[in-house]
This record gives C-alpha cells, sequence and structure tokens, in this order.
C-alpha cells in the first residue's frame, strides 16, 4: 500500500505545427516544468482526485467509486470528470490491470494549465506509467492528435518526431543552441483547445512542394543555432509555410506587425506561448504591451 510519484515534462513544438498530423518530422523540446501524480492506495474502494494549479489552487476536484467509474454516468455534469474517467477506462484496457481497487490521487502543475505547455499530455504520460499502458495508444484513443507532446513528456533532451498511428518515431537530438540568449518566450494568454485547433488544419493544402520543406524544417533549425539572422529567416519561412495548411495570419501579422525581430507559433497557432529573437529592447516591446510573463531559454528547455 505505498505511496507512488509519477511525473512528466511539458513540452513546446518548434517545427511541424499541424503538418506533424501528415507524418511531417517534427522538432519539439521537453521543458523543465512538469506535472506529478501522487497515489496513495485505500483499503475501500473510494477514489479521490484532487488536481492543483501552479499557484497551489485547487482546480478539479472529484469524488466517486471504483464502481462508478465505469459507469457512463460519473459526475455528468462536469467534462472533466468524464474525460478522465474515460481516460482510466482506456487505461485498463490498453494495460494488464483488469480492475482498480480504491485510491486518492494528487496532481500538481510546474506551469500554469492554461498555458499550453501540456496539461493533458502530461496526465496522459502518467496515468500510462501509473497503470503500466503504452501512453502512444492511450493519447491517440483518449484525444487524437499527433503524440509529439507524450513523447516530450519523458524526454530528458530535445527531440524529432513522426506521427504513426502504430509506432511514432522519436528520437533524441542535441540541441543547444549558441544564439540562445536571443531567444526568448512570451505567454499570449490567450488559451487554444488543442482539438479546436486541429480542426482548422486542411490537409489537403499540404503540397508535395511545402511537404518536403516542412520535412527539411528540423535538421535546418538545428544547423542555424549558431547564426541568428539564417535562424530568423527560416521562422519567417516556416510561419508562411503553415499559415495557408491553417487558413490564419502568422502572429506577427495579426498583433505585432511593427515588432524588429521574427516571431514563431509554438503548437497551436492562436494564443500559448510564443518563441520571439531579440534582446533587451525587444524583451520590452513585450512588457510595454502587457506581456509579462516571459522566459527564458535556460529557464525552460532541457
Amino acid at each position: 500500500m505505498e505511496q507512488r510519484v509519477f511525473s512528466a515534462h511539458g513540452k513546446f513544438l518548434i517545427t511541424g505545427e499541424y503538418a506533424v498530423l501528415d507524418a511531417v518530422p517534427a522538432l519539439a523540446v521537453p521543458l523543465k516544468l512538469d506535472q506529478r501524480l501522487v497515489i496513495t492506495p485505500r483499503e475501500d474502494q473510494q477514489i479521490n482526485w484532487k488536481s492543483y494549479d501552479v499557484d497551489g489552487s485547487l482546480w478539479f476536484e472529484l469524488s466517486t467509486n471504483v464502481h462508478d467509474l465505469y459507469s457512463d454516468c460519473i459526475d455528468c455534469d462536469n467534462p472533466i470528470s468524464i474525460k478522465l474517467a474515460e481516460i482510466l477506462n482506456h487505461a485498463l484496457h490498453l494495460s494488464s490491470i483488469r480492475s482498480l481497487h480504491g485510491f486518492d490521487a494528487v496532481t500538481e502543475l510546474d506551469f500554469d494549465r492554461k498555458s499550453g505547455m501540456g496539461t493533458s499530455s502530461t496526465l496522459i504520460s502518467m496515468i500510462a506509467q501509473w497503470l503500466g499502458c503504452d501512453p502512444f495508444a492511450l493519447q491517440f484513443r483518449a484525444f487524437g492528435g499527433s503524440g509529439y507532446d507524450v513523447a516530450c513528456a519523458t524526454a530528458q533532451k530535445p527531440i524529432t518526431y513522426t506521427y504513426d498511428p502504430v509506432r511514432p518515431k522519436v528520437e533524441t537530438v542535441n540541441w543547444d543552441p549558441a544564439i540562445k540568449d536571443e531567444l526568448f518566450f512570451v505567454y499570449l494568454n490567450r488559451k487554444q483547445n488543442s482539438r479546436e485547433s486541429i480542426a482548422s488544419y486542411q490537409s489537403s493544402r499540404l503540397t508535395s512542394d511545402v511537404r518536403s520543406r516542412l520535412v527539411e524544417m528540423p535538421k535546418a533549425f538545428l544547423n542555424a543555432s549558431n547564426d541568428l539572422t539564417v535562424f530568423k529567416a527560416l521562422i519567417d519561412e516556416h510561419e508562411g509555410l503553415i499559415a495557408p495548411l491553417v487558413g490564419i495570419l502568422p502572429v506577427k501579422e495579426r498583433l505585432f506587425a511593427d515588432y524588429p525581430g521574427s516571431i514563431k507559433s509554438l503548437g497551436g497557432w492562436g494564443g500559448d506561448f510564443v518563441m520571439a529573437t531579440g534582446g533587451a529592447q525587444e524583451r520590452d516591446y513585450f512588457r510595454q504591451r502587457n506581456y509579462q510573463d516571459i522566459r527564458e531559454w535556460n529557464e525552460l528547455i532541457r
């Protein structure tokens, strides 16, 4: 009846957003910010689940029992409760465990749950660790998507990721850019729903030429790590390649047309974190526009 603790890393998708769904290799980075899951077994059949945000506030709570977990009406008025029960049931079907006993579960975050850093993917990874199932299979059943974020959840270094519904390809890469002091991350505080964001992607617009160039992007970004001018040009090109696929203007054009550096969306376009290039003046540019959550490379990237 020992307490068990699991953890998983947040993530940023550097290249290949949306196109990763069509097996375009993507460059992604695990973060130094985690989510943790503490499981304490119980002697009875009670299940108590509590989830805390980065500021320590309780944002989700569920009290139920093992029998109700398997029903279709667990806390039916709360979609989060329904999704949690769905994830747990999928995990049990994918593992060798056929039934659960009562337990207390507590999750804690190092990042704001609305920041797009991976609240759902880290949960998937931790539940898969706990119940002993394939995290990718659990992700695909519970949420869909490409699964790159689940790969980042246990990665210790940046990765290239190629989606496959049976066996995704994950390769570790060494990436410590010499220009990292000229790269920083800004939170736009406009939370994107991943599934809605994916729905805006038009696979039919991914021409062979665009695909070919996007396939080259992970290596190109890695190779440009010592040259800020080339790196900025790659960001601008990549934003221009993705924009027609989702029918959205690049974030710089939409919100920061007078910004002197380059800005790249990370993952879903529209509202989570972006990566920007520049120095102290460029950071002040965002602060003056009331974007106060600005993070440095060494602060976030593993």
